[in-house]
């Protein structure tokens, strides 16, 4: 009698386990510490998701800034990679950046925020650039808030970004 019990216990236990598949998404991020000025910088991670994985984001803006921009990532095989525009030298010293993503239940999951400083070439042992001319001459940039009006941010290099600003109000 006391074998029955534990065995429906146990059956009764486990039953809420198999029935809550969807999770939101996991990203496996090593953050990047530093990067160099006037490159554009490609940041990757692991995103996975017990269903299917419907966007992933690199959000970032100027340490201090009120905004974040964000461009998308996009699967290449192993990982989620995206291209940020290249800071300008002079501009600015840190990146803010975190990484999201959503499933395809719209079930969101976000990194904690990252600081990447901007360091001249020798200072940063191992910059993220971008090795791909086509990708760091194709970039296009999501504003986050009407407030940030039609154009890039002046701490990033624009030649090749497209900016998309938020229409309406």
């Amino acid at each position: 009698m006391t074998i029955c019990r534990c065995a429906l216990a146990l059956a009764i236990w486990a039953l809420p386990l198999a029935t809550a598949a969807d999770d939101p998404p996991v990203i496996e991020h090593q953050p990047v510490p530093c990067t160099l000025p006037s490159k554009a910088i490609s940041l990757c991670a692991a995103v996975s998701d017990d269903s299917m994985v419907a966007t992933a984001r690199i959000y970032f803006r100027p340490a201090g800034e009120d905004f974040y921009s964000f461009v998308d990532m996009s699967f290449g095989g192993i990982s989620y990679c995206g291209t940020v525009p290249a800071p300008r030298e002079g501009k600015v010293k840190v990146i803010e950046y975190y990484l999201q993503a959503v499933d395809d239940q719209y079930q969101p999951t976000r990194t904690s925020t990252f600081q990447m400083n901007v360091q001249p070439e020798g200072m940063c042992e191992f910059p993220p650039i971008e090795k791909d001319a086509g990708k760091a001459a194709a970039i296009k940039v999501f504003a986050t808030n009407r407030k940030q009006g039609n154009k890039m941010h002046d701490a990033f290099v624009t030649t090749g970004v497209t900016f998309v600003p938020v229409i309406g109000r």
